[in-house]
């Protein structure tokens, strides 16, 4: 009987040891040797107020003065998690004042269909972009997403044919307050031979107008020599050739760099994948409607033999590893049909 109740003593003893230990680790009280370290997370908590979490963190991530309270305390963000309108979600964000969203991303969340099973599988949500992921958890935040008319994309269109051929960059007042507002974007203008690119220039600015005029201003300086061989003047070749424009946006960073997980992180029909190195940003194209998109990892690794990263590659620590979407504004045939195409 003695015997028995020591060994009860020393069990309970020990969970509650473990316990403690665990809750001074969490909260970065103590260091335990040989427990996984999250300084990339701990970095993205830092300098927070108040956090909203579904499912767990990873043990012993030090959460230091940023509270996290379960999603569950927050009725309107509960309702939208467990409901269907992902849309919601963002709204619901909003209307708790939180600094972000947490959401376990190591396994299923919710049921199917849900917006929180979307946000688990890091899938993309309107309003919300994940900024930051690794293996274990994502981290949301409230992302304004870019939104163009069909007459705004004709414009934006014509705008470019006629840097191309020799005009002034118009003034930025002409441009739809969207547009020209102070709001940082990433452009991409490419150049088409039908439906194969033949060049592109992605150029970031204070507003999606200030960076269209300087990506056009790059596709010009960029048109050389074999281009000219092939296809003749850029003014010329311009009147024939069709023209894309694309918007970047919903850009995170991808913290875990095994292949599987990048394939399942950024679904290549509605992401693209890139990286900075050295202050230098690589891209993949985004997917042309209609083309068949490579694996995210394959594409990746492409990407970097092109420019020569030394091994191991995109595992290298010195690349910081993006996923984008990129609203597309894209023209069928030189002066023909625009078709506006926003991934999701």
């Amino acid at each position: 009987m003695n015997a028995r109740r020591w060994l009860v003593r020393l069990t309970v003893g020990t969970l509650l040891t473990v316990g403690s230990l665990g809750f001074a680790a969490s909260r970065g009280w103590l260091s335990i040797p040989g427990l996984a370290a999250h300084a990339q997370l701990e970095a993205q908590l830092r300098d927070r107020g108040t956090m909203a979490l579904a499912g767990r963190l990873p043990f012993g991530v030090s959460l230091g003065e940023t509270r996290v309270d379960s999603y569950e305390v927050y009725p309107q963000l509960l309702a939208a998690l467990h409901g269907r309108d992902r849309a919601a979600v963002a709204n619901a964000v909003r209307a708790t004042h939180v600094d972000g969203l947490l959401v376990q991303s190591n396994r299923a969340l919710g049921t199917e269909g849900s917006a929180l099973r979307a946000m688990s599988e890091l899938r993309a949500m309107p309003g919300l972009t994940a900024t930051w992921m690794e293996q274990d958890v994502a981290l949301y935040e409230v992302k304004e997403q870019p939104e163009i008319s069909a007459d705004d994309a004709s414009r934006l269109i014509e705008c470019v044919r006629l840097m191309i051929e020799g005009a002034a960059a118009p003034p930025e007042r002409v441009f739809p307050e969207p547009l020209r507002g102070a709001r940082p974007a990433e452009v991409m203008v490419v150049i088409r031979d039908g439906g194969s690119p033949i060049l592109w220039r992605a150029v970031r600015g204070g507003s999606v107008a200030r960076a269209l005029v300087d990506a056009t201003y790059a596709v010009i300086d960029r048109w050389n020599t074999r281009q000219q061989q092939t296809y003749g003047s850029l003014r010329d070749a311009i009147r024939r050739m069709p023209l894309t424009v694309s918007i970047f946006y919903d850009k995170g960073v991808l913290e875990t760099r095994q292949a599987p997980w990048i394939d399942h992180a950024v679904n290549s029909q509605v992401f693209a994948i890139g990286y900075e190195r050295q202050g230098r940003w690589e891209y993949v194209l985004p997917t042309a409607p209609g083309i068949p998109a490579r694996r995210s990892s394959e594409a990746l690794s492409q990407l970097v033999r092109e420019h020569d990263v030394p091994p191991p590659g995109y595992g290298r620590t010195d690349l910081t590893l993006f996923r984008f979407r990129a609203l597309q504004i894209i023209e069928s045939t030189a002066g023909g049909a625009i078709t506006i195409v926003n991934p999701s």
